[in-house]
């Protein structure tokens, strides 16, 4: 598996939960896109768009240590080996609309908050792509630490005109492949006592 894919694989997520809102609630011509918000890069209108802009470590990171991890093989054989601690991650995302008219961009950005709102926890079948575990979850959250200023120079640094965004963030982990060699339990003894006849 290619753990490492995980920060695509988020991205490609949250443009698949973006896209099945948007069509099922009748906007079917909306675009959804994770390119860089930028005119020339935008094709069609209307389009949202999701863009990550940041990568941080988690402020909570502390975990260094190996973890005990057990795994069943496929003949049923319980392995547990050492594996390396994993790395935990905050993926920032800007959110921005881009209509036709300035009445159009405001009910899209309304469909892409309340979409939001509703799905802040992903699982099961809304995850997208091979790295991220059948058990996983991904919680989005509201950047509240944005304001005004934050997004006036993410818009000077695309050299663009100043537009609304919305900014969330994804909690990961990225896994480590490196691990121990299998243990090997004792799982019985046997004593033998001579008394010496």
């Amino acid at each position: 598996m290619s753990q490492f894919e995980v920060i695509k694989d988020i991205g490609e997520t949250m443009k698949s939960l973006l896209e099945k809102s948007f069509e099922a609630n009748g906007f079917t011509t909306v675009s959804i896109s994770l390119e860089r918000p930028k005119k020339d890069n935008i094709k069609n209108l209307p389009t949202v768009n999701c863009y990550m802009y940041h990568l941080c470590f988690d402020q909570r990171y502390k975990e260094r240590n190996q973890s005990l991890v057990s795994s069943v093989t496929r003949d049923g054989k319980i392995v547990e080996y050492y594996r390396d601690a994993p790395v935990h991650m905050l993926a920032h995302y800007t959110v921005s609309v881009w209509g036709n008219t300035t009445s159009e961009e405001n009910l899209l950005y309304g469909l892409a908050v309340k979409t939001l709102l509703e799905h802040p926890i992903l699982t099961g079948d809304q995850l997208k792509g091979p790295s991220l575990f059948p058990d996983d979850k991904l919680n989005i959250y509201p950047n509240l630490d944005t304001d005004y200023n934050d997004v006036l120079s993410f818009w000077r640094s695309m050299n663009e005109d100043l537009r609304p965004a919305i900014n969330y963030f994804v909690r990961f982990r990225i896994e480590s492949d490196r691990r121990s060699d299998d243990l090997e339990r004792v799982t019985g003894k046997e004593f033998a006592i001579n008394s010496g006849r």
